[in-house]
C-alpha cells in the first residue's frame, strides 16, 4: 500500500483522462489498420497510455500523432520491416534510459523530498510538481539529443559518400 506522497505521485503518473481510445479507435483515428498497430505494438513502437479496469489498453491523441508519423515514414518509402526493426532497437535503447531516469528521480528528487517535507501533503505537492516539470523536460532533452544525433549521422554519411565519389 502506498503512503500519501507516493500515492499522489502514482496518481500523477497514471493521469489518464486524455487516453480514451482503444486499439480499434486508435486505428480509426490514425487512418490505419488494427493489423499494423498489432505489429507496431509487438515491435515496441506502440505502448498503451494505460490499461483500464476492464483490461482494455487505452491510447491518446499523442498516440494517434505517433502512429501517423510512422505512416509518414512508410509512405516515404521505408519498408515496414525496417520500421519494425527501428522500433525494436529504439525500444531496447529507450528502456535503459527510462529505467535510469526513474531511478535518478527516485534517488535525487523523491527520497530527498520525503526526507525534508514538513508533512505528507507538502511532500505530495512537491513530488507531483517535480514530476510535472521533469517529465516534459526529460522528453524534450531526449528528443533534442536524438534529433542532433540523426542530423549529425546524416551529415557525416553524406560527407563520406561525397568523398568516396570524389576518390573514384
Amino acid at each position: 500500500m502506498l503512503d500519501g506522497p507516493d500515492a499522489a505521485l502514482a496518481a500523477a503518473v497514471a493521469d489518464d483522462h486524455e487516453a480514451s481510445l482503444d486499439l480499434d479507435g486508435l486505428a480509426s483515428h490514425a487512418g490505419t489498420t488494427r493489423t499494423l498497430l498489432d505489429a507496431l505494438a509487438r515491435a515496441g513502437l506502440l505502448l498503451p497510455h494505460h490499461v483500464d479496469d476492464d483490461g482494455v489498453e487505452r491510447y491518446s491523441a499523442a498516440d494517434v500523432r505517433a502512429v501517423q508519423a510512422g505512416l509518414t515514414l512508410l509512405e516515404a518509402g521505408l519498408p515496414l520491416a525496417e520500421l519494425l526493426d527501428l522500433g525494436r532497437r529504439t525500444d531496447a535503447a529507450i528502456q535503459g534510459v527510462a529505467e535510469h531516469a526513474v531511478e535518478a528521480f527516485l534517488r535525487f528528487v523523491r527520497d530527498p523530498v520525503r526526507g525534508t517535507a514538513a508533512s505528507e501533503e507538502e511532500a505530495s505537492d512537491r513530488l507531483v510538481t517535480a514530476y510535472g516539470r521533469m517529465l516534459p523536460a526529460t522528453e524534450q532533452l531526449v528528443a533534442h539529443h536524438l534529433r542532433r544525433r540523426l542530423v549529425a549521422e546524416a551529415t557525416a554519411r553524406v560527407a563520406r559518400e561525397l568523398t568516396d565519389e570524389a576518390d573514384a
